[in-house]
Parts: structure tokens; sequence; C-alpha cells
């Protein structure tokens, strides 16, 4: 028996010196399970979260803005501030492979010499048909828009929380692979979301 099981069995018996030291036993050790298990539980969590926040220097720019439902306020954090939303006539999830566009995001602490270097190599490729360039205040008007309802959060959130990034047009989904594999090896490069969507949706796939 651990020190807190004891500690919780000797509480029992004190206040039911009458009762069965087996039964008492027996609760104190079911009780320290019940504690065990919901610290497990608190302590996944904190890890995913933790994850979420550290992944790739996004900040959590990383998750697919607007898998979260926005009827509900939500937590006032960077991590939720960044979940991307599909667009509605693309893929609704990030696919892995024969993407049409592209969503290349910048860590937060991406240098300008990482930024243009990244945009030139975007702009260069002879395999991507439209570039369109994002900044932290056009992610911050994108992010208020999408939250409108949800003023409070907007507020606690600041432009320089947001990721900058570059949405894509590939000239066709089989080039897909092989740009991911260019521009996730570059610095300052966080991640990479691929979406399937029709010529007229919105260049990267999202909102």
């Amino acid at each position: 028996m651990d020190g807190h099981l004891r500690d919780r069995f000797e509480q029992a018996t004190a206040g039911d010196p009458g009762a069965p030291p087996g039964e008492l036993a027996l609760a104190a050790i079911a009780e320290g399970g019940r504690i065990r298990r919901r610290r497990h539980r608190l302590a996944a969590a904190g890890v995913a979260a933790g994850l979420v926040l550290a992944a790739g220097g996004l900040t959590a720019a990383n998750l697919p803005w607007g898998a979260a439902d926005r009827t509900a306020t939500p937590p006032a954090t960077i991590a939720a501030a960044m979940v991307p939303v599909s667009a509605p006539s693309c893929s609704q999830s990030p696919v892995e492979d024969h993407a049409t566009d592209l969503a290349v995001f910048l860590a937060t602490e991406a240098t300008d010499r990482q930024r243009d270097a990244v945009a030139a190599a975007v702009r260069d490729d002879a395999r991507v048909d439209v570039v369109v360039f994002e900044s932290r205040e056009d992610a911050y008007q994108r992010f208020a828009a999408l939250w409108a309802d949800s003023p409070d959060f907007v507020a606690a959130i600041d432009a320089d929380d947001l990721p900058e990034s570059f949405r894509l047009r590939l000239t066709g989904p089989e080039h897909d692979a092989a740009l991911r594999a260019r521009f996730a090896a570059m610095p300052g490069v966080a991640q990479i979301l691929g979406h399937r969507c029709p010529k007229d949706a919105p260049v990267g796939g999202l909102q």
C-alpha cells in the first residue's frame, strides 16, 4: 500500500473504528485508483494541449481554423484561434496526398529572410499555378470574421499571435508530394496542409 492509500486507510479507520479493516482497505484502494485515473486523464489532456501549442512553432496554428464548433465561446487560447477552416467546396479534412491546394504556414518566429526565401521558392516553382500570401494582419482579419460571434475571444488574440502563410494552387495534384517535401525542408516553415478543391475554391483550400 503506497503512502497515499495508507493515509486514506488510516483516515477511514479513524472515522469508523467498528468497520472491518478489510473493507476499509478495499475502499481506500478503490478511491486511490479513481484519483490516479483522474490524474492520468488530466495529465494526458495537458500533454495533448502542450503538443498542440508547441507543434512546429505555429503555436497550434498547425491545427486544421474551423474544425471547432464556433457556436460556442471557445477558450481564449492561441491554440483555438489557430484552427484553420476548410473552404466549403474543398475536402473538409486535410489530405496527405494528391492535394490540389496547399497552405504553407510559417513559424511565428520565422525571420524576414526566411519568409522571403519561401516566397521566392513558391513563386518561382512552375508546379505552382497561383500564390496568395496571408500576412499576420490578414490572418487576424480572417480569424476575427470567423469568430465574430465570440468578441471576447477575438479580443484575447493579437495579430502577432497568428502565423503568416502562403496559399498555393498547384498545376496538378501529382506535384503535391514533391512540393511538400521541398517547402517543408525550408527554414521557417512550420507546417503544410493540403486540400482537394475545385478551381473556383479559395486558393489554399481554406476560408
